[in-house]
């Protein structure tokens, strides 16, 4: 069945080729939008930060201890104008990313749930925008980064309060690491499930909590379906980057037979062809669950009665 659904994802990217062409638009708007903000966040902290003729000498040089210091001084020194421009930075880009996947993965999904279920000869919720479901659900995604955040001062917190100041760095840095490694695995569920709920508002017209619930039982009820296609699709990704990443060694390594100017150009059509494969997968994803989704309502009513008490299926 995982198999299935994988090809019958990939089959509808293939007959409707414009999905990928609105997966771009969306995600590449954001990604250039961020990439503006972050060069005005470069220009503006450029011309914040004032560079002495020795901090100059220090970062042009080769010693690597005295880069670092020098770097670790400067940044201490424009600590709060760096979180400021952080706060700001990340901000706009939230505002940014709801907008844009709200929009774009909204009508994507309500195209995809629509294709399976009129393959299937399914009736589903009368076809409406939905707007908001979809927006309140990327903003609790961008919230639930949140979890890393506390995770991270919790794993500060508790290391300051088992390993004091002047001990063990080692046993401080595993305390951290444990406690953001936790959190990392929470927030890939909830993640996990926030990013399946959109299904199920342009299948059943669900408001953004009640699509949560769903998603929720999506999860508990095909975990192994689910969880195949998500191994099959990030394998294949990750196939991609090994392969586009000995690419660019190659290139890198290739500096003294090409002009700089080329090999910067081969370096950020490699890094495009990534995006480029791995925005296909990931639709082609979206795609897949929601195949199964679909799959959902034409099961007989009779293989969905949970089992009974003494462990045997109800019949």
């Amino acid at each position: 069945m995982t198999a299935d659904a994988n090809r019958e994802g990939f089959r509808v990217l293939r007959s409707e080729p414009a999905l990928f062409a609105m997966e771009l638009l969306w995600r590449w708007s954001f990604g250039l939008g961020l990439l503006a903000l972050s060069f005005f966040a470069y220009a503006h902290l450029r011309q914040a930060i004032l560079l002495s003729d020795a901090d100059q000498a220090a970062l042009n040089g080769q010693d690597p201890f005295t880069f670092a210091a020098t770097a670790a001084d400067l940044i201490s020194g424009a600590l709060p104008l760096l979180l400021k421009a952080f706060a700001q930075v990340f901000g706009v880009a939230a505002v940014l990313w709801i907008a844009a996947a709200a929009l774009g993965r909204g009508i994507i999904t309500r195209i995809l749930v629509r294709r399976f279920a009129a393959d299937s000869g399914l009736t589903i919720a009368p076809d409406a925008p939905r707007w908001t479901s979809f927006a309140t659900l990327m903003f609790v995604r961008v919230l639930m980064l949140l979890i890393l955040v506390i995770g991270y001062l919790g794993g500060l917190l508790l290391a300051s309060l088992v390993n004091g100041p002047g001990q063990n760095p080692l046993a401080s840095a595993l305390i951290i690491f444990a406690s953001l490694a936790a959190s990392s695995v929470l927030w890939s569920y909830v993640n996990w499930v926030l990013s399946l709920a959109p299904i199920f508002v342009a299948r059943d017209a669900l408001s953004a909590l009640g699509s949560v619930v769903a998603a929720i039982g999506f999860v508990r009820r095909g975990h192994a379906r689910l969880a195949a296609i998500a191994l099959w699709n990030s394998t294949l990704r990750g196939v991609a980057a090994t392969v586009i990443s000995l690419a660019g060694i190659s290139t890198v390594a290739l500096h003294l037979a090409f002009p700089p100017w080329a090999i910067t150009v081969l370096l950020v059509l490699e890094t495009l062809a990534y995006f480029l494969i791995s925005d296909i997968f990931l639709l082609a994803r979206l795609a897949a669950y929601a195949s199964v989704a679909a799959r959902e309502l034409i099961l007989p009513q009779s293989l969905q009665v949970p089992p009974d008490c003494s462990g045997t299926t109800m019949r």
